[in-house]
Parts: structure tokens; C-alpha cells; sequence
């Protein structure tokens, strides 16, 4: 029986083992061309270890503002067990900023001041995100990317259902089952018929337009994988003043998924890229959005570059 109970022991042991040795194999290192693809960059910043000029992951690269102080953004080792990650809870039943229980967390941020998005006319922003193992997307749920608009406090309002035509937002969702899309508010041809360029947007496979809130475009073009690391680049290019020559294209792993040009993202020279909407939360409008369970995400790896300027 000692004998038996000892070999059962050692079989356990080797099984933990193995499951850690694939949890890191599926830890694949980032690369830096995953989080920012151009290689001839006018100016970056990142907080990808190695990298030349690296910068910490914590507020004073990011520099948060108008943070949502009831929900914390602590910076710990991730379940890969050595990466630096900035955390996010969701409680169970949580979903939007406006219920309870809250969950998630969000700010808006500049970065690093070396890097002024605000003189960008293609900007770059990546990171990557490490969902929980058998983490419950649920229907659904934010994931940061650029905003912008005519004014600094203005362009936080393309949010939560607020069209404008002074502000847009580019953020990502991910969907059931973690299928991946980009999530943007643009200003709409409904308010004015000079933007009726960026309902083309609607016309990309398996994009969802609707009146009420943001515009779903390309879902399900890539997935989320929950107990890894997933890496994503968006690059937002701003129109001329005036013109529909403005681009939104989305990088997952590397690989360009979703591209949509010929956008009109700001009515003239005001429109400018204003930094990071770094939010994440479940929803969705409705308690049918919420999280299952006690679970949390996080972020590493936050890069950001200019390509262009203005």
C-alpha cells in the first residue's frame, strides 16, 4: 500500500509539472514587432522587457487620468508566474461602471510625455491581454484602445452610447466564446450626412451597425484564448482635413485581421489621436451581459508609437 501510495504521489507530481511546462510553452515570448509592426517608427515607447529603453509598467509611464477611483489597476506577476501585468477583477454579476458590483477598471492615459500622440497622424497602440483560464466571456466585454477628438475633455465622450462629431473612440471587444473584434464609436453620418464615409464600416463581413451604440466591426476575425498570453496592435491613421482618406486596421499575433480605409474620423484640423482608453469591463446594457464568476484579466506589455505626424 506505502508503495502504491508513493508511485500515485509521483504521478501527481510529474502531472503538475507537465501542465506548468505547457502553461509556459503556451507563454510564448512577445515579440516587438507583434505589439508595434512598423520598424521604421518617427518615435515609440514600451514596457516589453529586453527592449532597448524599456520603460516600468506601472502610472508613471501611463500617467492616468479621469481614473474611476472605485476600481483599483494593481500591478502584479501574472498566472504565467513572471510576467509584470496590470489586473483586472470582475466580480461575479458585474458588468458596466453604473451596477453593482463594478468590475474592471478604467482610465484614460497619455503615456509617456516623450511620445505626444497628439502630434500623430498614424498612431500605433499595443499590448497584451492574458484572460484566466477557463475565464467565462459571457457575451461580452471591453478591451482598451486609441481615442480622440477636437478637444482634450471632449474626446472622453464617444462612449456608453454618446455619438459625436467631435470625438471617436477605437477600442476592442471580445464576444462569446472570446471572438475578437475592433469596437468603435466614429462620428456618424446620422448627425451629419458629411460622414456617411464610415458607414462603410458596416459593409466589412460580419460588422453589426446600429443606432444606439458602438459599431462592431469584423467580429469573430480573430480569438481570444483564455490561461495564455494574447497579443494585439491597432494602428489608427487620421483623415485630412475634410477628406475620407482616414484608416483603422487591427493586428492579432502579428497579423493583420481586420482593415478599414476611406474613413472620415475627424471633420477637420481639430480631431487629433489623444492618448489610451484604458477601460475593460462586461457589457453590454443588461445584467444578461454580466460576469459568471470571480474571475480577473490582464494586461502586459503596453507599447505605443507614431508612424506619421501631423
Amino acid at each position: 500500500m506505502q508503495l502504491k501510495l508513493s508511485v500515485f504521489a509521483l504521478f501527481v507530481s510529474l502531472a503538475s509539472v507537465n501542465a506548468a511546462a505547457l502553461s509556459a510553452r503556451q507563454s510564448s515570448s512577445v515579440s516587438i514587432s507583434s505589439l508595434l509592426p512598423p520598424s521604421n517608427l518617427k518615435s515609440k515607447w514600451t514596457t516589453l522587457p529586453g527592449q532597448p529603453n524599456a520603460l516600468p509598467l506601472d502610472d508613471s509611464t501611463l500617467r492616468p487620468q479621469k481614473v474611476l477611483t472605485a476600481l483599483p489597476h494593481p500591478y502584479v506577476t501574472a498566472p504565467d508566474g513572471k510576467t509584470k501585468a496590470m489586473k483586472a477583477h470582475f466580480p461575479k454579476g458585474s458588468y458596466t461602471f453604473s451596477h453593482e458590483p463594478q468590475g474592471g477598471l478604467s482610465f484614460y492615459a497619455p503615456g509617456p510625455s516623450s511620445v505626444n500622440l497628439e502630434t500623430a497622424k498614424e498612431a500605433w497602440f499595443g499590448y497584451s491581454v492574458f484572460f484566466d483560464e477557463g475565464f467565462g466571456f459571457q457575451k461580452g466585454g471591453k478591451l482598451p484602445g486609441l481615442y480622440g477628438g477636437d478637444t482634450a475633455d471632449g474626446s472622453v465622450s464617444c462612449s456608453g452610447g454618446r455619438k459625436d462629431t467631435t470625438c471617436f473612440s477605437v477600442r476592442l471587444m471580445w464576444r462569446t466564446g472570446g471572438a475578437g473584434e475592433l469596437y468603435v464609436y466614429l462620428p456618424p453620418s446620422s448627425v451629419d450626412p458629411k460622414f456617411a464615409p464610415n458607414d462603410k464600416l458596416c459593409d466589412i463581413p460580419n460588422s453589426h451597425c446600429n443606432d444606439a451604440f458602438g459599431t462592431s466591426v469584423a467580429r469573430g476575425a480573430f480569438t481570444f484564448k483564455a490561461g495564455q498570453w494574447n497579443t494585439i496592435s491597432q494602428r489608427v491613421k487620421l483623415n485630412d482635413a475634410g477628406k475620407a482618406n482616414g484608416e483603422l486596421e487591427l493586428f492579432f499575433e502579428g497579423k493583420s485581421v481586420i482593415s478599414g480605409k476611406g474613413l472620415m474620423i475627424r471633420g477637420d484640423g481639430k480631431g487629433k489621436i489623444r492618448g489610451i482608453q484604458m477601460q475593460t469591463f462586461f457589457g453590454g446594457s443588461d445584467e444578461s451581459w454580466a460576469s459568471p464568476k470571480d474571475q480577473d484579466l490582464y494586461f502586459a506589455h503596453f507599447s505605443a508609437g507614431i508612424s506619421q505626424t501631423l
